[in-house]
C-alpha cells in the first residue's frame, strides 16, 4: 500500500505541475515573444522487490521552453533587413517631397521662367518693367536653391538626432540583456526554470535587431555573447560595451557637414564606427545621410555654381541700361555717378562649388538698381539685346556632367535618381516583410501557444490528476481494510 501511495503521489505531483504549466501557457497566449513550455517527465527509477522489478511512478525532470534557436536567428536577420528598407523608404519619401515638380513650381520650372524672362528682355531691351520681372524671377530661383539646400541640411540634422536616440535605445537594451544574463545564470545555478527570462531576452534581441544585424552564441564558459556585424562584441555575459555619439567638425565628418553626429564605442571615442553597421534602421539612416543626402547636396551645389557663374560670365560683358559717357579716347567710361557701368555680376560670385546653393544670392548692384541688369553688349545701344539672348541660351547649353548634359537635364537626372532609389527601397521593403512574416509564422507554429491544444492538454492533465487522486484514495481504503482485519 505504501508503494501504491507513493506511485499515486508522483502521478499527482506530475499532473499538478503539468496543469500549472498549461495554465501559464494559456495566461501568456498574447504575450509578445512568449515561447510555450512543457513538462518533461520520465519513469521514476524502478526497484527490486520480492524478486520482481517494480516501478515507482513518474519523475518530473524539468520544464522545457519550446524554442528553435535557428528560427529565432532567422527571424532577427529578417527583421534587420525589413527595418533597413523600411527606414530607407521612409526617409527617401521625405527627401523626394523636397523636389516636388508636379504639385508646385519646382526648381526646374522656376529656372525655365528665369530664362524666359531674359527672352522677353531680349525682345524689349529698354523695358524697365521687364527688368523688374527678371530680377523677381532670379530672386525666386535664389530662394528655391536655398530652400532645397537648407531642407537637405535639415534632413541630415534630423537624422543626426535619430542616430543619437537610436544609440540611447541600443545602450538600454544592451544593459537590460546583460542584467537578464545575470538572472539566468543565478537561477540556473539553483536549478531554477529560466524559460520566461530567456523569452524576455529574446524580445530584447528582436528589438536590438531592428537597429543593426547581430550574431549571438554561447562561448565555452557558458557566457551569452552578442556581436554586431561589422562592429564586434557588445555583450559578454554580464558585461557590455556601450555605444556613444560625438560631434565632428566638417573635415572629420562622414557626410562633410559641420557638427555631424558620429557613432563610437564608449571606451574607444577616437575611432568612429558610423559606417560599419550592417542592416537595421541605424545602418539605413546613416546611409541615407552619408550617401543619398550628400550626393544630392553636391549635385544641387554643382548646378547652382554652374548656373550662377555662367550667367555672371556673360552678364559682365554687358553694359548698364543708362547713358554712359565716352572718354577722350572714344572708350566708354567704366564708372559713373551710380557705380560701374560694365563688368557687373548678376549673382554674387560663389567662392566655391561647396555650399554654392545655400550661399546663392543676387549681387548688391542688381538688387539696388534695375539699370544694372545688362541686356546690351555695347554702351548706349538702345536696341542691343545680345547679352539677354546669350543668357537665355544658357538653358540649352551643355554645362553639366563634363559638358555632356544641360543644367535642366542634370537636375532632372538628380531627382529621377532619388525617385528610383525610393521605389527600389519600397520594393525591397515588401520583399523583406514577406521573408520576415514567413520566419515569424514558422516561430509561431513551433513556439506559439495554441489555445485549442492547451485546452485539450488541460482536460487530459485534469483527468490524470483525478486518476492519481483516485489511486491514492483506493490505496488508503485498502490500508484501512487491512487494519480492520487485524482488529
Amino acid at each position: 500500500m505504501a508503494d501504491l501511495l507513493g506511485i499515486g503521489k508522483t502521478g499527482l505531483f506530475a499532473s499538478r505541475k503539468s496543469l500549472e504549466v498549461t495554465g501559464h501557457n494559456l495566461s501568456n497566449v498574447n504575450t509578445e515573444g512568449y515561447s510555450r513550455q512543457k513538462v518533461v517527465q520520465s519513469t521514476a527509477t524502478p526497484i527490486s522487490a520480492g524478486g520482481f522489478i517494480q516501478g515507482t511512478g513518474v519523475k518530473v525532470n524539468g520544464i522545457n521552453r519550446v524554442n528553435d534557436e535557428f528560427i529565432d536567428k532567422r527571424l532577427n536577420n529578417a527583421l534587420s533587413s525589413s527595418k533597413y528598407y523600411e527606414a530607407r523608404g521612409e526617409h527617401l519619401d521625405q527627401i523626394e517631397t523636397i523636389f516636388n515638380e508636379i504639385d508646385t513650381d519646382g526648381l526646374n520650372q522656376i529656372l525655365n521662367k528665369f530664362f524666359n524672362t531674359f527672352r522677353e528682355l531680349a525682345n524689349q531691351p529698354e523695358n524697365e518693367a521687364i527688368r523688374s520681372v527678371v530680377r523677381d524671377s532670379a530672386g525666386l530661383a535664389v530662394k528655391d536653391f536655398r530652400r532645397i539646400r537648407e531642407t537637405l541640411d535639415g534632413q541630415a540634422q534630423n537624422i543626426d538626432r535619430k542616430i543619437q536616440a537610436s544609440v540611447t535605445d541600443v545602450n538600454q537594451l544592451l544593459t537590460h540583456i546583460a542584467d537578464t544574463n545575470e538572472k539566468i545564470a543565478s537561477l540556473e545555478a539553483l536549478q531554477g526554470e529560466t524559460g520566461d527570462l530567456r523569452d524576455q531576452r529574446d524580445v530584447d534581441l528582436k528589438k536590438l535587431s531592428e537597429f543593426f544585424k547581430i550574431h549571438t552564441y554561447t562561448d565555452d564558459k557558458n557566457r551569452f555573447i552578442i556581436a554586431a556585424q561589422g562592429i564586434g562584441t557588445l555583450v559578454t555575459g554580464v558585461h557590455t560595451l556601450e555605444l556613444a555619439t560625438i560631434s565632428k567638425n566638417k573635415e572629420n565628418s562622414s557626410n562633410n557637414m559641420n557638427g555631424s553626429v558620429e557613432v563610437v564605442l564608449k571606451d574607444r571615442p577616437g575611432q568612429t564606427i558610423t559606417n560599419q553597421f550592417q542592416n537595421g534602421s541605424l545602418a539605413s539612416i546613416i546611409k541615407v545621410r552619408n550617401e543619398d543626402l550628400k550626393n544630392l547636396q553636391d549635385d544641387i551645389d554643382q548646378i547652382a555654381y554652374q548656373f550662377s557663374t555662367t550667367v555672371n560670365s556673360i552678364h559682365r560683358q554687358g553694359f548698364t541700361n543708362r547713358p554712359i559717357k565716352m572718354t577722350a579716347e572714344g572708350l566708354p567710361a567704366t564708372f559713373d555717378s551710380k557705380g560701374p557701368t560694365t563688368g557687373i555680376n548678376f549673382f554674387k560670385q560663389p567662392v566655391s562649388v561647396e555650399g554654392a546653393a545655400g550661399a546663392l544670392d543676387l549681387s548688391d548692384l542688381v538688387k539696388d538698381d534695375l539699370s544694372n541688369i545688362a541686356a546690351a553688349m555695347a554702351p548706349n545701344a538702345p536696341g542691343d539685346n545680345r547679352v539677354a539672348i546669350a543668357i537665355s541660351k544658357i538653358q540649352h547649353e551643355k554645362l553639366a556632367g563634363d559638358g555632356s548634359i544641360t543644367l535642366e537635364e542634370k537636375y532632372l537626372q538628380t531627382i529621377g535618381k532619388i525617385g528610383l532609389e525610393t521605389g527600389k527601397a519600397h520594393l525591397d521593403a515588401e520583399q523583406a516583410n514577406g521573408i520576415m512574416a514567413q520566419a515569424n509564422s514558422m516561430r509561431e507554429r513551433l513556439a506559439g501557444v495554441s489555445i485549442d491544444e492547451e485546452t485539450a492538454n488541460m482536460v487530459r492533465f485534469q483527468h490524470a490528476y483525478e486518476a492519481s487522486a483516485k489511486m491514492m484514495q483506493t490505496a488508503d481504503e485498502m490500508f484501512k481494510t487491512v487494519m480492520e482485519l487485524k482488529r
